[in-house]
């Protein structure tokens, strides 16, 4: 469990209702009741956390809480020790006093995460006033919902099931040690994050933060690494996790699979990497947008070819709930006039395919609760049970078709196809490209005989120059991406290559033909040249 800042958690848009108990005051047996339904974890959501000193509404915090009494703070905490030593197996939540907005209103923080050794059982009594009689009978206590409860019969047997079988993300990695975690990666994930852990990158081992994250076992002979760290915070998670990586195809005809004209390639890294560099490369070289002038309107209509939140949600969805177990990368396939997300295993058996696809369908369990933890920390990841809903409205909202989800009878994979808008040709997804220029670009036309510039809509149309039609493609798509930066609009041909996708000479000699060409112009000496474009006078 990610040590999250108190701040957030009242914010209340990281943590889900049912994974947050708030207490106006000190009540030793509810507090103990909801401190092993957390460590329970009936559906592997890796517990949650509890606040004691504030008062609820609705489930939502009442601010300024009213807090506790100073003279209180230790007892409390020595009173929840004594208390949590009746929990059976032991557990022990992390506390920690916080002194709200440094306004002297204390409050005790607990992080209950999900235990290992259970499932987990406390008296139905802990506390009992004087002169009644204290009910020592031991019940397994879980949070169905947000409210505290003792198990039944079939939920116990379920306890058991879920203890014998530990989330994979959240066991033990026999080959990775902690020379493999790279401290960057950590330092990075941390400071995307909401967590308390940011103000102790500095002054912290790699070794602390690990444990802190929860990431790495500590024992006598050294660190055990978890599936978690190796998946978030190393190099290549796939030479340890076979599978853990992206594979993405693009096929640039409508053979497709049939034919010979295709591009390749792999998305290696930390898998909350391998998300964010695998939408960079589909937001650069794929999504399209086009506006449209509408006569008697104002406001020109604006939309793409694949709305961008939709992709994130999706390709989320398939890295979240792919099995590690299995070796089968999360796969896409981009075609010209869809876009197709495979994971591998599907969705559980009990959710039928008509709930799925209307975004109704719940998990009772999630494969990847860790995963799905650090995702929502760096907003990888919304609410559980979102994400079909998010991939709808998104679609919607842009006029686009709906999706696809495939998926066999034993959900051993789920296939998610995205379609293209209608408005956007099928044969020129290779070039982001605008096929409108307007009456304003046509006068600059005759300053620049080649090329038509669109300064305010980032498009480039070329028509005629000594250049290759794949030279103007590829001109095009950089002239596109220098115009979107801010400030510095430069480029070199380092740059230009992990664009394009082709190696740095290949892209020299494109940028020194567009120089020669009169679009481009060149400052610095060969090692360190860059580009900008030229301007029209």
């Amino acid at each position: 469990m990610i040590p999250l800042k108190l701040e957030t958690l009242l914010a209340g848009k990281t943590v889900e209702q049912n994974r947050v108990e708030y207490k106006e005051g000190w009540n030793p047996n509810d507090i103990i009741h909801t401190i092993c339904a957390f460590a329970n974890d009936l559906h592997n959501v890796n517990g949650g956390y509890l606040v004691i000193g504030i008062r609820a509404e609705n489930g939502i915090p009442v601010l300024p809480p009213q807090g506790l009494p100073e003279n209180r703070l230790d007892s409390i905490q020595q009173e929840i020790f004594q208390y949590c030593n009746l929990i059976t197996p032991r557990y022990i939540p992390r506390i920690e006093v916080v002194n709200y907005e440094n306004t002297g209103i204390y409050l005790i923080y607990l992080w209950c995460s999900a235990g290992d050794s259970g499932p987990y059982q406390a008296p139905v009594d802990v506390y009992a006033e004087k002169g009644k009689r204290k009910d020592k009978r031991m019940q397994y206590w879980i949070r169905p919902a947000s409210l505290t409860v003792a198990a039944d019969r079939d939920e116990i047997a379920e306890l058991f099931d879920k203890f014998n079988s530990i989330p994979f993300d959240d066991r033990v990695n026999r080959k990775a040690t902690i020379e493999d975690i790279r401290r960057g990666y950590l330092e990075d994930f941390l400071r995307d994050s909401k967590s308390s852990l940011v103000d102790e990158i500095n002054k912290s081992s790699m070794q602390d933060l690990l444990l802190a994250l929860e990431a790495a076992d500590e024992t006598d002979t050294g660190l055990n690494i978890r599936n978690i760290g190796v998946l978030m915070f190393t190099e290549r998670p796939d030479k340890f996790i076979p599978g853990a990586q992206i594979d993405l195809v693009k096929f640039n005809t409508e053979e497709a699979e049939g034919s010979d004209d295709f591009f390749e390639k792999t998305f290696y890294g930390p898998i909350w990497k391998q998300v964010r560099d695998v939408l960079d490369y589909i937001n650069t070289n794929i999504i399209e947008e086009k506006v449209v002038k509408i006569q008697g309107q104002a406001e020109s209509e604006r939309y793409v070819n694949y709305p961008y939140n939709a992709l994130e949600e999706a390709i989320v969805n398939a890295v979240f709930h792919k099995s590690y177990r299995e070796p089968e990368p999360v796969e896409i396939r981009i075609y010209l006039d869809s876009i197709v997300i495979i994971n591998f295993p599907g969705v559980e058996k009990h959710i039928s395919q008509e709930k799925f696809k209307t975004g109704k369908g719940r998990a009772r369990k999630y494969r990847n609760r860790r995963i799905g933890e650090l995702f929502k920390e760096i907003d990888l990841a919304e609410k559980q049970g979102t994400g079909i809903t998010k991939i709808l409205r998104e679609l919607r909202k842009n006029g686009s078709p709906e999706p696809l989800f495939e998926m066999d009878e034993n959900r051993s994979y789920l296939e998610t196809t995205i379609f293209i808008r209608e408005g956007f040709t099928k044969t020129a997804m290779s070039e982001k490209v605008s096929e409108k220029v307007s009456q304003k670009d046509s006068q600059k036309s005759e300053k620049r005989e080649a090329f038509f510039y669109d300064l305010l809509d980032n498009k480039i149309l070329i028509e005629n120059s000594d250049m290759s039609e794949l030279e103007k493609t590829r001109l095009a798509r950089l002239l596109a991406y220098i115009e979107q930066l801010n400030g510095h609009k430069r480029i070199t041909s380092a740059r230009a290559a992990k664009i394009l996708d082709i190696q740095q000479k290949t892209a020299a000699r494109l940028l020194a033909k567009a120089e020669k060409n009169d679009i481009l112009e060149s400052e610095g000496k060969t090692k360190n040249k860059s580009y900008k474009i030229k301007n029209v006078s």
